[in-house]
């Protein structure tokens, strides 16, 4: 075996040290940084591209290509981050994931690695007892909501409409998150089967049209079978009447799948928890720890009420495995979903929330949505700003009453570099939005960004 595989103590302790280092020097900046970084030529992206050489070379310069490559793009740790749905990372999620690779342990099936299995699953145990899910309930890591949704999805086709799900209908609304429509087809529907449902004034899905086209489409001899709501859609954080929904659906025989990827982990907040009353009857709902709990990317959630629904769905078995799908009481996590090699993403989540408490988490989630009420209650008394969508949680969204003078807001907010937001479009209108869920976003930044928007308007 090639010594440079297997380096020495004083080698690994110096590599060690050197990226420990590196990561050091981020953390520092990461509460200071701009939103969003410079621009990269052609040259130094096809220098980026070059193949490795024969012989290697020194980690120095693998830091600083690092470095290069990390110039550009949005700063995701930086408390100006107000784009998209905001990921903050966190360093000691960071050390779990370190600890889980060099590990190196495999924890598809339970006999693999029990201990690790056991963890994972506790983890997912108190995701559940989060939402009231019931002793039933069971889930599994995924590497975020697009996988999240699709297992969910598969998992309700099995359950609903068996082998044959040609007549099957699945309604969702023009702000659910686009992955569900995506995960609808990989899981072989038609596009014709995926329904889009209006929603109302407020952006909610409208429960009474909802009604009427299950009503209609049964009349035509389809089977709907699937409601897929959204616990704050990305485009304005809106969160669904789910409660309603959870009535119709079970009075009409039908799964409701709930996407909570951004804003499920508000349940951990009183006002969030308020909000979202109606999620605890969800039959499965998807999570990202890699929002809500700064977890790095990679880790996304499904739960379901029903454990045997998802492995009804998901269980394969090949010679080499063993018969059962579980050891000691620990159900194969390979069993519950597509995955057969997968990471032990369990740490990355378990690690800091026993090493900091839940409390933490909880504080983080409270001020996103303070700054949100106080974004909120700026924009709505500037003139030229329609601000007609109070927010259900910690997404902000607001029309101009000029499209172009929003655009030209929007620019100059992102020149400026110390705040990156970005737009959507409603009804075919422009819509700038802060997604704050950043814990190092703070009432300077939202304001800062607010007083150009305000200065562009008034210019």
């Amino acid at each position: 075996m090639s010594s440079h595989l297997e380096p020495d103590r004083e080698t690994r302790d110096d590599l060690t040290s050197q990226v420990v280092a590196y990561l050091a020097d981020w953390y520092d900046r990461a509460s200071n940084m701009q939103a969003w970084g410079v621009d990269l030529d052609l040259e130094t992206l096809k220098e980026l591209r070059r193949p490795p050489l024969e012989e290697g070379r020194d980690l120095d310069s693998i830091l600083s290509d690092l470095t290069v490559a990390g110039k550009a793009g949005i700063y995701h740790p930086s408390g100006g981050h107000m784009s998209y749905i905001p990921n903050a990372g966190l360093y000691t999620a960071a050390l779990a994931e370190f600890l889980a690779a060099g590990l190196n342990r495999y924890t598809g099936v339970a006999v693999a690695a029990p201990g690790f299995a056991a963890i994972e699953l506790g983890v997912i145990e108190w995701f559940s007892s989060i939402f009231d899910l019931g002793p039933d309930s069971a889930g599994l890591l995924l590497s975020g909501g697009s996988m999240a949704n699709l297992t969910g999805i598969v998992t309700a086709r099995t359950a609903m409409l068996g082998n044959d799900f040609t007549s099957g209908v699945l309604y969702a609304t023009p702000h659910t998150h686009h992955s569900a429509a995506k995960a609808a087809r990989l899981a072989g529907f038609r596009s014709d089967q995926i329904v889009t449902v209006e929603v109302d004034h407020d952006l909610r899905m409208d429960i009474n049209r909802l009604g009427e086209r299950i009503v209609s489409d049964r009349g035509d001899g389809k089977t709907p079978f699937l409601v897929i709501a959204s616990a704050g859609s990305t485009d304005t954080g809106t969160v669904d009447p789910l409660d309603d929904l959870a009535q119709l659906t079970s009075s009409e025989d039908m799964w409701l799948h709930i996407d909570a990827a951004y804003g499920g982990f508000f349940q951990l907040t009183e006002r969030g928890k308020r909000t979202l009353h109606g999620i605890e009857r969800a039959d499965s709902l998807s999570l990202d720890p890699h929002k809500g709990l700064s977890i790095p990317f990679g880790v996304g959630a499904l739960l379901v009420r029903d454990e045997s629904a998802l492995v009804d769905s998901h269980e394969g078995r090949g010679a080499y495995l063993r018969d059962e799908d579980s050891f000691m009481g620990l159900r194969d996590i390979s069993s519950l979903g597509p995955e057969l090699s997968r990471p032990f993403r369990g740490l990355s989540v378990w690690l800091p929330l026993q090493l900091h408490g839940v409390a933490p988490f909880r504080e983080a989630l409270d001020s996103s949505l303070d700054l949100a009420e106080h974004a909120y209650q700026r924009l709505s008394t500037i003139e030229g700003i329609d601000a007609r969508w109070v927010p259900d949680l910690s997404v902000v969204a607001f029309m101009f009453d000029d499209d172009e003078a929003g655009r030209s807001a929007w620019e100059a907010v992102n020149t400026d570099r110390t705040v990156h937001l970005s737009p959507t479009i409603i009804d075919d209108r422009f819509v700038l939005r802060f997604a704050i869920l950043n814990r190092r976003s703070t009432v300077e930044h939202v304001d800062h960004a607010i007083d150009i928007i305000e200065k562009t308007l008034i210019g």
